[in-house]
């Protein structure tokens, strides 16, 4: 199995594994990948918020080599950043808030419409991506 193939896995369970557990650091919610934590908003205020997945994950042996150290989720239907991740910051024991990851959207026709799209920003390429309505919940 390939890494990321073995990361996705490991985020899954990871998931799973988390969904029946109060993450008092996360304000005491357990979140599915994918999943919105709380409403989004571009807001710097914003407490918990924004998707998790595969791409903001640390597998369990803390070896984040191939994953993702900046990534940005954008709408499709409005063509802005909604969440932002940095490991450097997060691993500093802070979460990351929009602004803290300045990013040009230059909406590209081949993006999935009605959907977040997540782009690693040092290689500019989306990595994941997934329909949602128009709250920005993911469609199952």
């Amino acid at each position: 199995m390939g890494y990321k193939a073995e990361a996705r896995r490991l985020a899954a369970v990871c998931m799973i594994l988390a969904a029946g557990v109060s993450l008092s650091a996360c304000g005491g919610e357990a979140k599915a990948a994918g999943t919105p934590a709380a409403p989004l908003t571009a807001s710097a205020e914003s407490s918990v918020s924004g998707y998790e997945g595969w791409w903001n994950s640390t597998p369990a042996d803390g070896k984040t080599a191939g994953l993702p150290q900046e990534a940005v989720a954008v709408n499709t239907r409005t063509n802005t950043v909604v969440d932002a991740f940095s490991r450097r910051i997060n691993d500093a024991g802070r979460a990351t808030l929009i602004t803290d990851v300045p990013y040009t959207v230059v909406p590209d026709p081949s993006w999935p419409a009605d959907s977040v799209i997540i782009i690693d920003t040092a290689t500019n390429k989306v990595i994941e991506d997934f329909r949602v309505d128009l709250d920005g919940n993911p469609l199952r």
